[in-house]
């Protein structure tokens, strides 16, 4: 059973035009925040990478005081907390690196942070239309697992 991640069409959005910075080659990202009620995601922000932000090819480091400046808001908003992240990945593939992989499941182990799993979205350029149109695949990790969610664009109404 795959866990579906929710996304408003605004999200979808954000995420799309955040993406773009990456026709330089380099990675970019930014924190998703929202509610993860067990057996579904449901994003209600996506950060952007904050000024201060580390991007190589290779990797992506988010501002973390800027992370959290959106974590404070978003949480005042409407009670939406840190979920996961969302990063390019300018040559593919659409899966969690390595790296990747020991970030998130040392964000799972730190008890302060309070996970039982990560949501992560990984996004691509489209093979025809480049940044103009990407690709996004979800995946979720645990400490002993990951998988594919399943991805559901709200519409816009719903926003």
């Amino acid at each position: 059973m795959h866990s579906e991640v929710r996304l408003t069409a605004g999200v979808a959005q954000a995420i799309a035009v955040g993406a773009r910075t990456s026709e330089d080659g380099n990675e970019t990202g930014g924190i998703v925040l929202g509610h993860d009620t067990g057996t579904e995601f449901v994003v209600t922000l996506a950060g952007d990478p904050g000024p201060n932000a580390i991007r190589t090819p290779n990797r992506f480091k988010r501002d973390l005081e800027h992370a959290q400046a959106l974590a404070d808001t978003a949480y005042d908003r409407d009670g939406s907390v840190w979920i996961g992240e969302w990063h390019t990945h300018p040559r593919g593939p659409a899966e969690p690196s390595s790296l990747d992989l020991r970030t998130y499941r040392s964000h799972l182990a730190d008890p302060s942070l309070g996970f039982d799993r990560f949501l992560t979205l990984i996004v691509l350029p489209c093979h025809d239309h480049g940044w103009g149109h990407v690709i996004v695949a979800a995946w979720v990790v645990s400490t002993e697992w990951i998988e594919p969610g399943m991805i559901v664009v709200q519409e816009a109404e719903d926003d």
